[in-house]
Order: structure tokens, then C-alpha cells, then sequence
């Protein structure tokens, strides 16, 4: 069950760790950590539904969260991950409308939560949060075109070599466990099969290696070429 929690004197600069305040000065802080819900979620929990009313402006401060949607046979389209810092549900605190996706939980996690009448009256009285407002939904813009992009014009193995490439820009190995075939299919908007062919032909040509826990990119510049 999800649990609200105190925020305390901590809190801005906690705020100031998530890119979307990052441009407030001191006392726009301080007038946003007063209307900041924070609440805990067990891995698994639902925080919120695609289609109920806005849920508000939703922050990751701790753990890993999906942004996701359901078909109508019930397969699931994983459209973000969402890790501190990242932040989701702009569009309806923007237009009004209901949330566009739902949210869960991957790990126990703590969410910060604005809601939209408290979202908008931080913008009116600071104005430098419609700007960080405007950049976010552009960046959102971006990536949905991207997505677009992908789904219309890369067969399956052209998605995972960019799903690869995205997840491995840290380091050059994914962990088996936490990425399942299931989760990269919810991710690629595919089945697990497909996956497991896609799989196949990366290793084949020698651009993957597997070991009982890792995924390891052998060869970036050739996963580049297919996408």
C-alpha cells in the first residue's frame, strides 16, 4: 500500500536535484516544497490509471517506475521507465484532460506528487516553471517521434540494437534478470518471440554475447548500423 511521508527543511535541495526545478531561485523552492505530496509505493502497486482524472504532476525521487498502456487483449506497451529525476503526467495538468498512461511501480519507490490546482499557482506566481513545462513536453515530443520513427520504419531487430544501445550507454552489459525478453517486448511493442529472434540474429552476427546473467554489447558500432 502506498504511504505519505513528511517532507522536511531537506527538501530543497532535494528539489533542486530534479531537473525541472533546477532553474527556481530559493524562494520559489521553498513555495514548491509546500505543495509537494510525497508518498512510498511498493514494487508492483498501481499509483495511477490511464483515463481516471489528472493525477497530477508526478516525480521520481527513489527507485524505478514504467509509464505504460494496456491493449484491448491486455498486452502491455512499457512507454518509459522512469528513475529519480525523471518526471511524468504533464500533459493533463497542461490541457485538463485525463491521465494519458498508467504508472506503476517496478521497485519500492517514493513519488512526489503536485497536483494540478498546485501546479497552477506555482506557474502564475513563477513564471520560469511554464518555461521548464514547455521543455519537458518538447523533450516528450521528441521521443514519441522517435518512437513513431521506430515503430513504423525498424523491424524488430532495428528496435532491440536501439533498445541495447539506449539501456547500455553507462556500461556495455544489461543485466538478464531485471531486463526479461517479456519487459524488452513491452518496451519494443512486440511479443517475446520476436524478441528471441531478434536476439538470435544480434548474437549470430556477432554484435551480442550472453552469459547466464548479462547481456553484453561486443560490437556498438555494428548495433549502429541497424538502426
Amino acid at each position: 500500500m502506498s504511504s505519505l511521508i513528511s517532507i522536511n527543511d531537506e527538501a530543497k535541495s532535494l528539489l533542486q536535484a530534479v531537473p525541472y526545478f533546477r532553474a527556481l531561485d530559493d524562494r520559489a523552492l521553498a513555495d514548491v516544497a509546500e505543495e509537494v505530496v510525497p508518498r512510498r509505493y511498493q514494487a508492483g502497486e498501481l499509483i495511477f490509471l490511464e483515463g481516471e482524472p489528472d493525477a497530477g504532476l508526478h516525480l521520481v525521487t527513489e527507485g524505478l517506475c514504467k509509464v505504460y498502456r494496456l491493449s484491448e487483449e491486455g498486452r502491455e506497451h512499457i512507454l518509459a521507465n522512469l528513475r529519480p529525476g525523471d518526471s511524468c503526467n504533464e500533459v493533463p495538468v497542461v490541457d485538463g484532460g485525463p491521465n494519458p498512461a498508467n504508472f506503476a511501480a517496478l521497485e519500492d519507490s517514493t513519488v512526489w506528487i503536485i497536483s494540478a490546482e498546485a501546479l497552477h499557482r506555482l506557474r502564475r506566481k513563477h513564471p520560469a516553471l511554464n518555461d521548464m513545462i514547455i521543455k519537458n513536453l518538447a523533450m516528450r515530443c521528441r521521443q514519441l517521434v522517435q518512437r513513431v520513427y521506430n515503430l513504423s520504419f525498424l523491424s524488430v531487430t532495428g528496435r532491440l540494437a536501439a533498445f541495447l544501445l539506449q539501456q547500455s550507454k553507462e556500461q556495455s552489459e544489461l543485466n538478464r534478470q531485471r531486463w526479461t525478453q517479456d519487459e524488452i517486448a513491452a518496451h519494443l511493442g512486440t511479443v517475446r518471440e520476436m524478441v528471441a529472434r531478434a536476439f538470435r540474429e544480434l548474437q549470430q552476427a556477432g554484435l551480442i554475447a550472453f552469459d547466464r546473467h548479462r547481456i553484453e554489447i561486443v560490437d556498438r558500432a555494428g548495433l549502429e548500423a541497424l538502426i
